[in-house]
């Protein structure tokens, strides 16, 4: 629970509504009424709460969200640059390329051109034999929370997964949610959620999965996952027909018989 000033508190389950809502309606405007409609507070102190967390206002939010995630789409479809325009939710091609080299300092014909360039320095020369599976998924409901975890990093994760599973004793099967392209998103920015397959205290109930997959697996510590990452991301940029969607990635942690941690991680594939 967040206390403001006058006594006005809102849970951290209240907030996530909230996000969830701008989320899955980006590409339009979302108006005061909206926000205190759904949030049972005024959009005034909503807006300060929320700027407390995002450290961006929620007209930012939404704003950074559209132009994240055409980002996405240029390097991981082939979608004509105008769809993409009117699929996140600008009117004209014109306004859509103002708005995205104002704030990549590129224009989306560059960045797309630009792929290989964009992941460059994450996956270095190496190469590896990379192994994976295409996968259907049909939906999952979980429990869960997110939080902003700067570029990913493994100590803000691991401290949300010790209070989840301190709070959480019994057996469970175990999710992590990767919503940002953290080579895309400015890494203060990054949310990672933790999910569960049974209710819990502070979490709240979503959908995962419901697609189309390539799984690959990490074996062994986290503090190695990243390496992983970088042999899937070598591997898809020699690939160019396997176009990837811009939807979560899925990591799903599991403990084999002889003790070894692994991780299945899906990344959405585009239809």
């Amino acid at each position: 629970m967040i206390n403001l000033s006058g006594n006005v508190q809102i849970h951290f389950n209240e907030i996530q509504k909230i996000v969830d809502h701008i989320e899955e309606h980006f590409d339009r405007e979302i108006t005061a009424d909206e926000i205190e409609r759904l949030s049972q507070y005024s959009y005034r102190n909503f807006q300060r709460i929320f700027f407390k967390i995002f450290n961006e206002t929620i007209s930012g939010f939404q704003k950074r969200l559209r132009l994240e995630k055409s980002y996405k789409k240029l390097i991981y479809t082939t979608d004509k640059i105008s769809d993409i325009a009117w699929e996140v939710g600008y009117l004209n091609i014109q306004s859509f390329s103002k708005a995205f080299k104002k704030q990549y300092r590129l224009s989306p014909v560059e960045a797309r051109k630009q792929k290989q360039e964009i992941f460059k320095a994450f996956i270095d020369s190496e190469t590896s034999d990379f192994r994976y599976e295409i996968k259907y998924k049909d939906a999952v409901s979980v429990y869960g929370i997110f939080i902003k975890a700067k570029d990913y990093n493994n100590h803000e994760i691991n401290d949300l997964w010790d209070v989840i599973e301190r709070e959480n004793r019994d057996s469970f099967s175990a999710y992590g949610i990767i919503r940002d392209q953290p080579l895309i998103t400015g890494g203060s920015h990054c949310r990672y959620g933790a999910a569960i397959s049974k209710e819990g205290s502070g979490l709240r109930k979503m959908d995962i999965f419901g697609g189309k997959y390539i799984r690959f697996a990490h074996y062994g510590s986290f503090d190695t996952i990243l390496e992983t990452y970088r042999s899937f991301y070598r591997f898809w940029l020699t690939q160019p027909d396997l176009l990837l969607d811009n939807s979560d990635v899925i990591e799903e942690y599991l403990q084999a018989d002889t003790g070894e941690n692994i991780t299945y991680i899906y990344f959405p594939l585009y239809s």
